[in-house]
């Protein structure tokens, strides 16, 4: 009988892979047998969170290789299109092909001060949108347009996989809601594009993780039964990269909690948290 991990002999690409979901993304998609390659800009001395210079692609690749996993580090801005077109052409070079794309650059906070919001909604730093379009949609763009012309749809194989926000009630804060409705849109348009070639696009929204970002501005007190761990979501990312009829949720923008029930996936701790409309319910296990 055949006991080999789902994504055995899988090819697949992590965005953002130095810290929290990416980095949860990559260990779970090695684990399951894919060669993981690793993307960021955050390497040893140079980190888009000093509080955070521990956190690099290449401290992931480390990680993933102790646990017997393969990837590798390749450092790129992913707003860059000459940076995410060379990724992509050595991708080409050294693998033949890319099997999983998952979307997860975010650098959204990168120049986030929050002392610089005024209370009215109108006293928002104007450039914060901007910052978080292009650091978010914007390079999810760029690098799946890129990964199909060279890849993916050459082989008419593939899979790309997003990670997002679920926007819904309540409405939270403006220019991080916008942001990630570009994304969620880019996911939808894409896929209608793509489904008669057989490549999914997905999208996968968290509810609030327990990031190395997310403890520097929180105590575990305070989120303690109002979090998940990134790894929750990167399982149900996992599920659905295995998913042979991944194609019929094409389109999709899925809560962890739905991957949860449809996958049988559990949290680190063997729950399943479920979030709805800006809070939790108890976690079943």
């Amino acid at each position: 009988m055949n006991h080999l991990p789902p994504l055995t002999d899988k090819v697949a690409l992590v965005s953002g892979a130095s810290r929290g979901l990416g980095k949860a993304v990559a260990l779970e998609l090695a684990a399951a047998g894919a060669l993981v390659i690793c993307t960021a800009r955050s390497t040893p001395g140079h980190s888009t969170q000093p509080a955070l210079a521990h956190t690099t692609i290449e401290a992931t690749v480390e990680a993933i290789e102790a646990a017997g996993g393969q990837a590798e580090a390749v450092a790129c801005d992913h707003t860059d299109s000459t940076a995410v077109e060379a990724l992509v052409r050595g991708i080409a070079t050294r693998h033949g092909r890319l099997d999983i794309l998952v979307n997860n650059a975010w650098g959204g906070h990168d120049a986030h001060d929050e002392s610089a919001r005024g209370e009215a909604l109108w006293e928002e730093p104007l450039e914060q949108f901007k910052q978080m379009l292009l650091a978010g949609a914007y390079s999810d763009y760029i690098t799946s347009l890129l990964v199909l012309e060279h890849l993916m749809a050459p082989a008419g194989t593939g899979r790309i996989i997003t990670t997002t926000w679920h926007t819904a009630e309540p409405p939270m804060w403006l220019p991080y809601e916008a942001s990630k409705a570009a994304k969620n849109r880019l996911v939808y348009t894409l896929a209608h594009h793509l489904k008669t070639l057989g490549i999914p696009v997905v999208a996968v929204a968290p509810g609030w993780m327990r990031t190395e970002l997310m403890l520097t501005h929180h105590t575990s007190e305070e989120l303690e039964g109002q979090s998940e761990s990134p790894h929750y979501a990167a399982r149900g990312i996992v599920a659905l990269a295995a998913d042979p009829d991944l194609i019929r949720h094409t389109g999709r923008v899925m809560d962890v909690s739905e991957l949860a029930t449809r996958y049988g996936i559990t949290d680190l701790d063997g729950a399943q948290p479920h979030w709805n409309e800006g809070r939790y319910a108890t976690p079943t296990r």
